[in-house]
């Protein structure tokens, strides 16, 4: 034997070294965050009018959503189909449960028509509760307030009194003197 160790030579080693485990973890959620990136949802992508107030309650799993994609083809829960195939489905889900709630996705650039067609599939199909999400509307300038008028208060929108000097019976001013700068020389 070498020199005196703490450890019996038949004794199990107690440590573990946690640094690779660190590691492994590390990378792990490194592969993890990088492949979520890349992953697509089966389905279509809308552009949704944009308003300051929403309608409804947030969606859940529960709801039907049917969409109208910008190139007009309808969409039930993100799978393609055709209106007769999504009249059908309208009608099963209505079977099901007629107080089930449906979100009538409509994409911006959508003729109102073709989303008006999708509410009358729902009307027909017998179920009642519709929502039209929107995306919220985004602040990039907020509109200002119009100058108040500088009139007294007097009710009168400013511009549409004439100027003091071109009232009747008023002495026009004198114009203002000219400025002064350094030296008393004038600007």
């Amino acid at each position: 034997m070498h020199g005196r160790s703490s450890f019996a030579d038949d004794e199990p080693m107690a440590e573990m070294n946690f640094i690779p485990l660190i590691d492994i973890a590390l990378t792990l959620v490194i592969i993890l965050m990088v492949t979520t990136a890349f992953i697509q949802h089966p389905g279509f992508s809308l552009k949704l009018p944009e308003a300051k107030t929403r309608e409804g309650a947030p969606e859940t799993k529960k709801d039907l959503t049917v969409g109208v994609a910008a190139d007009g083809t309808f969409y039930l829960d993100g799978q393609r189909q055709t209106p007769g195939a999504l009249q059908a489905r309208l009608r099963e889900a209505a079977a099901h449960n007629k107080q089930r709630r449906v979100l009538v996705k409509g994409d911006r650039s959508v003729m109102y028509a073709q989303v008006m067609e999708v509410m009358d599939m729902v009307r027909q199909a017998g179920l009642t509760r519709v929502v039209l999400p929107t995306d919220p509307k985004r602040n990039a300038a907020a509109p200002q307030a119009p100058p108040a008028p500088n009139n007294g208060g007097a009710g009168v929108p400013a511009g549409a009194l004439p100027a003091s000097d071109a009232l009747p019976g008023r002495v026009p001013s004198p114009p203002a003197p000219p400025l002064l700068g350094a030296g008393g020389a004038a600007r």
